[in-house]
Parts: C-alpha cells; sequence; structure tokens
C-alpha cells in the first residue's frame, strides 16, 4: 500500500512523463495547468531572483518584520485582478483559509456552508464556537432551508450569517453554482465567502476566477485564491473589501504568528500573473485540451459526473479489490498514473480516477489515455479484476 497507492513517489522533471517506480508513465497529477514548472523564461527568472534574495527572506512574520514592498505590490495586483479593494498575501492556503474563518467568525455569527467544502475550511468551521450549518452540494433548496435556520439563530445575538462555498470543486470538477447562491441576497442577508483555489488565474475571460466566469464576481464578498495550482508555486491570498482586510491583518493567528511567505514566492507569481497576461493563448490551449479529454470520455460512454473545470472525474462502479488491480493494471500495464479515490472518500463500490490536463500533455497523450481507460474497463466488465487483491489483507481493505 505504502509508496504505491499512498504516498507514491513521482521522479524527474515535473511534467506530463516522469518515473514511477523506475518506469516512465503518463502523469495525469500534476498542478502545473500552464507548465511553467518547464517553461524557461520562469525557470531563468526563479533562477535569477533566488540568487538576489536566498530562500529565507523576509526573515520573520509581516506583522513584525516580515514585510516588503514586493508583498505590497502582489497584493495590489491580486485586489485589481480579482476586482476587489484590496488583498492580503498569505503563507500557505491549507492553514490560512481555515485562520480566515476563525478569525471573522465570532460565537454570535452562523456559518453555513456546502457540504463538500474543502478540508481546510471545514477545519475553520471546527474551530467556530458558534452555529454552522451544512447544505447538500450546490443544492439551492437546502440551502435555502439552512439559511432560514441561519436567520433564526442570528435574531437575537446581532451576529451575522456567513456562505462559504468553493468557485471550483476540485475533487469533481464541479462549478460551485454561485449565481443561484448570490441570487438569494435580495432575500437573505448573508456574505459569501468562495474557495477558488482552482479557478483563480484559469477561469473567466481574464483569469480572475469562476465569479467573473458565471457574471457574479462583484457580488462574491471574500475572495480566496491559491498559487500553487495554475501558478505552480506556494502560498494563496485572500480579496475583498478594504476594512475587512485590515481586520484580517490584525486578526489571523497562522499570519501574525508564522513566517511571511518568501520573497522568492511572492516575486514569482507576479511574474506568472504578467506572463498569463501577456500570453493569453495559454488559457485558451488549456480549456481547448480540457474540452477535447471530456468530451472524448463522454462519447466513450464514462461517467465524468457534473464535471465542467479542469479537473475530469472518471467513475466507475467496484468493489475495493476490483479497483485496486485496475489502477495496478492502469499503471503496470499501461503506464497512465493519475489519482485515485475510493470510500470513504466516494460512495462504496465505486472508484474515482481524476486527471488534471496540462498545455504540455499532447492530443496523442488524451487519445492513449482514453483507450487505455477503455481497456481497463473492459477488463473490469469480464471479471479480470475479481481476485483479492495481493497488496492487502481483508482487515485492511475494511
Amino acid at each position: 500500500m505504502h509508496g504505491y497507492f499512498t504516498y507514491p513517489k513521482l521522479e524527474g522533471k515535473p511534467g506530463p512523463r516522469m518515473k514511477f517506480r523506475g518506469r516512465e508513465v503518463l502523469n495525469w497529477n500534476i498542478s502545473d495547468h500552464f507548465g511553467f514548472t518547464s517553461n524557461p523564461d520562469i525557470l531563468a527568472f526563479d533562477e535569477e531572483t533566488t540568487k538576489k534574495w536566498g530562500i529565507s527572506y523576509p526573515v520573520g512574520n509581516r506583522i513584525m518584520s516580515g514585510h516588503t514592498t514586493v508583498h505590497e505590490q502582489l497584493e495590489s495586483r491580486l485586489a485589481e485582478f480579482t476586482a476587489k479593494e484590496d488583498a492580503i498575501v498569505l503563507n500557505y492556503g491549507y492553514q490560512s483559509f481555515f485562520s480566515i474563518l476563525d478569525a471573522l467568525c465570532n460565537r454570535s455569527d452562523v456559518i453555513v456552508y456546502d457540504s463538500l467544502v474543502h478540508a481546510s475550511l471545514l477545519d475553520g468551521i471546527r474551530l467556530h464556537l458558534g452555529k454552522h450549518f451544512a447544505f447538500q452540494h450546490n443544492n439551492i433548496e437546502s440551502l435555502e432551508k439552512q439559511l432560514t435556520k441561519a436567520e433564526t439563530a442570528v435574531l437575537d445575538s446581532n451576529g451575522g450569517i456567513l456562505v462559504v462555498t468553493h468557485g471550483v470543486f476540485s475533487t469533481t470538477g464541479e462549478f460551485g453554482c454561485l449565481d443561484k447562491i448570490t441570487a438569494l441576497k435580495s432575500r437573505y442577508s448573508f456574505r459569501l465567502l468562495v474557495n477558488d483555489a482552482d479557478g483563480f488565474a484559469v477561469e473567466g475571460k481574464t483569469g480572475a476566477g469562476t465569479g467573473e466566469l458565471l457574471g457574479v464576481n462583484d457580488q462574491i464578498d471574500l475572495y480566496l485564491g491559491s498559487f500553487s495550482k495554475a501558478l505552480a508555486s506556494i502560498g494563496s491570498f485572500v480579496s475583498g473589501p478594504e476594512h475587512i482586510m485590515n481586520f484580517l491583518r490584525y486578526h489571523m493567528r497562522t499570519q501574525i504568528h508564522s513566517k511571511a511567505l518568501p520573497i522568492i514566492y511572492a516575486a514569482g507569481v507576479l511574474k506568472r500573473l504578467d506572463y498569463l497576461a501577456e500570453n493569453p493563448k495559454l488559457k485558451v490551449e488549456l480549456h481547448k485540451k480540457v474540452l477535447y479529454f471530456r468530451k472524448a470520455l463522454r462519447e466513450k460512454g464514462f461517467d465524468t459526473g457534473n464535471s465542467n473545470a479542469v479537473a475530469i472525474p472518471v467513475f466507475l462502479s467496484c468493489t475495493i479489490y476490483q479497483a485496486l488491480n485496475l489502477i495496478i493494471d492502469l499503471r503496470e500495464n499501461y503506464n497512465v498514473f493519475c489519482p485515485v479515490l475510493v470510500y470513504p472518500f466516494v460512495m462504496k463500490d465505486k472508484l474515482m480516477l481524476r486527471f488534471l490536463p496540462t498545455i504540455l500533455h499532447s492530443l496523442e497523450d488524451i487519445d492513449y489515455t482514453v483507450t487505455a481507460m477503455c481497456a481497463v474497463r473492459q477488463n473490469l466488465e469480464d471479471g479480470k479484476y475479481n481476485d483479492k487483491s495481493d497488496y492487502m489483507s481483508d482487515e485492511e481493505a475494511i
């Protein structure tokens, strides 16, 4: 199990082809949509910046000694890019996102959240001392029921309601129904926080995210973006009203008590945003390949769920033993490597494979992978994966 299904080592230069257990595989698990990890201009800039600043500067948290002009420049750029008043550059996505919820909401406030929000947001909700209600994934009727409960809860507490959802749900590749959620603002009083880690720089006409794509960017009160997906870097940010950003600067414990994002990453993100602005065809090329891949899978009868973003899931019905044997076959005999999810991450007797296309993947890579998927599906239907896997015992499988 360890080192094969979990903690696998992909070695070599990041890209569509890497080494897994000594053999070259076609890699569909790389968060580098625009190929920055092998872009000569970006690599040269990163090398020059590292030589200039090193990996440690600034040494300290931003509130005390780690604040720089480059961080300020990046914040101004991100605020402009996402059409918000202000933005804060954050050191890491996970700890930053749960810290935002912890800072914003006190025990009088109520958080209403989509049941499939990212673990970082779930941890922030668990820290919340007040009430919180989950609504069924992308289900507006369920959201309205929870908003009605939330309004009752804050009626006498002088609290507020924060609705938390995603622009893109990374696991399933679905857009959050932001247009329908923002339409409820005319009937309910709430602020909207959107985690768009997988939509930032990818979705929308300018890359400003899923809100721009759906025409509701101005209705998003707090926008969370990540540098680790489209930009293949480290760090994250939040943008929104200036007074809320100033409040967060002095109340986010994970930022106040943690070292600032190294300047090489802040400068690198600025460079990548400039590069995308100068090369708009990159986004066009990415979406062309995503659409080609998803269409090819659906034409072959594969279940890709409600996916419409960059991540493409494929759902198959099988037992856990069949799933393990299918994955082994896909990797060992077809040299295709992609993330895999089984219960409890998906329903029992379900297997989900997830593909992350990049501009570096060719149409031939896509065609080959679809052919391989057809082959392993046929093997599944023919019962070739029915034997229990040698990789685990019954107790381990359970």
